[in-house]
């Protein structure tokens, strides 16, 4: 039995007119078989594998973040050590002993998913159609909710009263070179990431390139990086622009007047398992319904790792056109 897939992220011109062979055949393969309840759980299985691989290509936040990949049943903890100490002595003289002590947090974990139906009679005819919209809008808004509640973490972590938020009219690049010494003298890694809405990360290359010091700008030539928002390295900080920040409603829930200096280990993030799903007709109605979820959960545990910049000559939300 063959479950005809088309892939969203694949449409060049010069492929054109093979993928609208491929959607006429999904949409008679539908067609043929939509009564068959072990060809919908197949279909289903492989809708959910595409929405997978589409919310990995949208997803950023191993970029800034520890993630951990569990199983299901897994559990996730931060977990510290400390307590060990070296010593001098004369030779062969006694070295006391030091106590070690781990600081263990588990990770608490959510669930995020979603719930779609639609009418039978348009999934029999227009199955292609539904099926690459379904893929690319779920993978899209599973990132946004994530990103939401990762920033709602930093944010609840770096307020306005924190020692590691600074805020004034534009973008001072000695206020961001400040906050990158500190974060990265303050992190174990040294890896730190600059992430932001584009009218804050443009800010960054508007003013080197004003400031004729662009040389301090390595802007990011790999494509994959260029298509999930990495702009390039500034002083050893990858720059990385937020893509997805607005709700269904094109809302954005993302201040456009912040920048947030990220080092790696301020926080620890963790996926249960993999994508599951569901899917039914209703017995008394011709409505298809699909389901998917997954768990997932974080913890900023070093929020001195964090630097939270907020530019106070332009508003934090503006609503997009519809």
């Amino acid at each position: 039995m063959s479950n005809t897939m088309i892939d969203s992220l694949n449409v060049s011109d010069e492929d054109r007119q093979k993928i609208r062979e491929m959607k006429e055949e999904a949409n008679r393969v539908a067609n043929e078989n939509w009564d068959d309840p072990v060809w919908r759980r197949e279909m289903a299985a492989d809708l959910t594998e595409e929405i997978y691989r589409g919310f990995q290509h949208e997803n950023l936040l191993s970029l800034y973040a520890n993630v951990e990949n569990l199983g299901f049943t897994d559990r996730s903890f931060v977990k510290e050590v400390r307590g060990l100490r070296a010593f001098w002595v004369s030779r062969g003289g006694y070295i006391e002993a030091s106590d070690m002590r781990a600081d263990v947090m588990e990770i608490p974990r959510d669930t995020i998913g979603f719930h779609v139906y639609e009418f039978e009679d348009k999934l029999r005819t227009s199955f292609a159609e539904t099926q690459q919209t379904l893929v690319r809008l779920a993978g899209q808004r599973m990132d946004a909710e994530i990103n939401l509640r990762v920033f709602s973490l930093f944010q609840a972590a770096v307020p306005s009263s924190s020692d590691y938020y600074d805020q004034g009219a534009g973008l001072s690049l000695n206020n961001l070179n400040a906050a990158l010494r500190r974060v990265r003298d303050e992190s174990n890694e040294g890896n730190v990431t600059i992430i932001g809405r584009a009218t804050m990360t443009d800010q960054i290359v508007d003013q080197l390139v004003s400031n004729n010091s662009y040389p301090a700008f390595l802007p990011e030539s790999n494509e994959e990086m260029l298509r999930r928002g990495v702009l390039g390295v500034y002083r050893g900080a990858r720059v990385v622009t937020l893509q997805n920040y607005d709700d269904d409603t094109r809302r954005p829930f993302f201040p456009a007047n912040e920048l947030w200096v990220v080092g790696r280990d301020a926080s620890k993030f963790a996926f249960f398992g993999g994508l599951l799903n569901k899917e039914y007709v209703e017995d008394d109605n011709w409505y298809w319904h699909y389901l998917a979820r997954r768990d997932f959960g974080g913890v900023v545990h070093r929020p001195e790792r964090l630097h939270r910049i907020v530019d106070t000559s332009q508003e934090a939300y503006t609503n997009k056109a519809s």
